[in-house]
């Protein structure tokens, strides 16, 4: 999963545009604060943070903490204004003292920075399977407990030292990137500027109803929760509110700075330009239609899943040196198959497990049992396929309603059952680039829109069940 969306969506919409107005808050701070002394430089953030406050708390007054889901997770929610005001002022204060003629930082700085954290992400990974494996033992040993949390602390402050540099390093060749013939997007001015930090993006708790799937309430959680915990919280709206309920992993945050997890190369540009997207779109009818939930938002996350694949790998080329492989159609946005057509030289394979066709089947027979209003039939069979599919390597913690209600707002996704990606992939095919896609859809504010957009084009709507 890539992006994902705050408790608060009106919030989060407030803090990526007014985020973006700190950045001449920034700049101001640093022309008159710089010859001071410190203490004014204090007094400046001790204002702006206090206006900062007051921004978060009035839009929402006493209503911060009335739904069932934040009152639940209420002691594990994610700080995102704390995280927001001090990752912001660390990077653009690390831009500006790079700037400086007496602190150069060169281009073989950034890129032996990069180097060593394409390194580090084995490392961290590894380290954290070693914590993760000493702390679930039968019988547990304080002092390799310490020894394995040692070394993932001592991986992860060697990150936070150089992860400016990669930062600056990868933010510049997206910002290239979507500026270039091939993307043709915007022309020399990238707006908003490319700006993500490398870090540990929050888990989500997702909710639905049991008789239906479908997405209610989101609530951003502190990713260090424990797993005891996420279970309460779920079993507490399952049990006491009739909920559906569940805590999932995100793979990055549109806030701004977006929040990128510490992943591979290729998968951290992927999210970051998928991430940016967000950011860029929130000034265009798509984008702001994003708060109206529903299929309109799938649009949105689908779209920038298609422009984060193709910027990502193609600055990844740029960066490594491999060979561009333009991204294809997934097997979840197949064009659609004339009942007519006769499949006969291309026969199936049963025997091949494919996990696109698995959870599509799951999907499809667990939308009939709650048709029928079978909803504890419905939640043991998922159950009972998400155990099936431990036998084929795949560990999901727990499969239902609000698991796929998640995952069907990513049309990409095998888990969702809208035709929303084969048509922006049928869209994708028309075009000469994917910058002209992006301006193609940024206009579009419903979903109405968005199916009258498809048939001027001549795209075939899937009928209405």
């Amino acid at each position: 999963m890539s992006a994902v969306l705050p408790i608060d969506l009106t919030r989060a919409f407030m803090w990526t545009v007014g985020s973006l107005l700190i950045v001449a808050f920034g700049v101001l701070e640093w022309l008159v604060t710089f010859p001071l002394r410190r203490r004014s430089k204090w007094v400046f953030r001790a204002l702006l943070a206090g206006m900062l406050f007051l921004a978060w708390i009035v839009p929402d007054g006493d209503r911060r903490f009335d739904t069932r889901a934040a009152a639940a997770s209420l002691d594990h929610g994610y700080a995102l204004v704390s995280w927001e005001f001090e990752n912001f002022f660390d990077k653009w204060t690390h831009r500006v003292w790079t700037t400086l003629p007496w602190t150069p930082t060169s281009e073989e700085d950034r890129r032996a920075a990069l180097d060593r954290y394409v390194e580090l992400v084995g490392e961290i990974r590894t380290a954290r399977a070693d914590l993760n494996r000493v702390t679930s033992a039968e019988f547990t040993d304080s002092f390799e407990i310490e020894k394995a949390q040692s070394n993932l602390d001592r991986l992860i402050r060697e990150r936070n030292q150089i992860r400016d540099a990669v930062e600056e390093f990868l933010e510049q060749r997206i910002a290239d990137s979507v500026r270039s013939p091939e993307v043709d997007l915007v022309s020399s001015f990238v707006w908003p500027p490319v700006d993500f930090r490398i870090g540990d993006p929050p888990k989500l708790l997702v909710t639905s109803r049991r008789d239906e799937i479908v997405r209610l309430e989101d609530v951003l959680i502190d990713p260090a929760i424990p797993a005891d915990d996420m279970e309460d919280i779920e079993d507490e709206l399952s049990l006491d509110h009739d909920i559906s309920a569940v805590i999932l992993q995100t793979g990055g945050l549109a806030s701004y700075p977006n929040v990128i997890p510490t992943t591979s190369l290729k998968r951290l540009l992927d999210v970051a330009s998928h991430e940016w997207l967000h950011a860029y779109l929130a000034f265009y009818p798509l984008g702001q239609a994003y708060f109206s939930g529903g299929e309109i938002r799938s649009v949105n996350e689908t779209l920038a899943d298609i422009f984060g694949k193709e910027v990502g790998w193609r600055v990844y080329s740029d960066v490594t040196g491999e060979e561009f492989d333009a991204p294809v159609r997934p097997e979840s946005a197949a064009r659609k198959i004339d009942s007519n057509a006769h499949d006969d030289d291309e026969p199936e394979e049963p025997d091949v497990f494919s996990l696109n066709r698995y959870m599509a089947e799951t999907r499809a027979t667990t939308d009939d049992l709650l048709e029928a209003a079978e909803i504890e039939e419905a939640e043991a069979y998922m159950e009972s396929r998400r155990v099936k599919l431990l036998d084929h390597g795949y560990t999901i913690r727990k499969i239902n309603q609000a698991y796929f209600a998640f995952h069907g707002t990513y049309a990409e996704s095998p888990s969702s059952v809208s035709p929303i990606a084969r048509y922006l992939w049928d869209l994708r095919e028309q075009v000469d680039s994917v910058g002209e896609l992006v301006k193609l859809m940024r206009p579009v504010s419903t979903y109405e829109q968005f199916e009258q957009l498809l048939e001027d084009r001549g795209i075939e709507l899937e009928p209405d069940e």
